[in-house]
């Protein structure tokens, strides 16, 4: 958790600030919370399963509202937020993903319809003479 407050630095710690001094001494990275299964997190930091499953699932959450492809649904339940495309299935974000054409109908196919928008792209190659 060393790294929480550079990864996430709006996150709320204050219903997690029990847990974080056993996070921080087991070296517990934000990368471990959204990457390790929250029962290997609960044993290295001997803390309750129910209380890690709730942090990871907090900052996964928190991550995805920031990076702009989820936001929770306030219904009072943290459990319950809109789809993400980080728990979507490929053929779903390929339904969803706007694309701009290449004109090339090859290099459009091999993309996945066109180079995608809202992300930055950077092509790169041998240079023509």
């Amino acid at each position: 958790m060393t790294d929480l407050s550079i990864v996430l630095p709006g996150f709320a710690t204050q219903q997690y600030a029990r847990l974080i001094p056993s996070l921080e001494k087991n070296l517990v990275t934000t990368t471990d919370l959204i990457t390790l299964d929250a029962v290997d997190i609960a044993k290295r930091a001997q803390l309750p399963l129910l209380d890690v499953k709730r942090l990871c699932s907090a900052v996964l959450r928190e991550l995805q509202c920031d990076l702009g492809i989820g936001q929770a649904i306030d219904t009072g339940d943290e459990s319950e937020q809109s789809p993400s495309a980080l728990r979507m299935t490929g053929d779903k974000v390929i339904e969803l993903w706007d694309t701009i054409s290449t004109l090339d109908d090859a290099i459009d196919n091999v993309l996945g319809g066109g180079i995608p928008t809202r992300y930055i792209t950077e092509i790169t190659g041998e240079r023509l003479v």
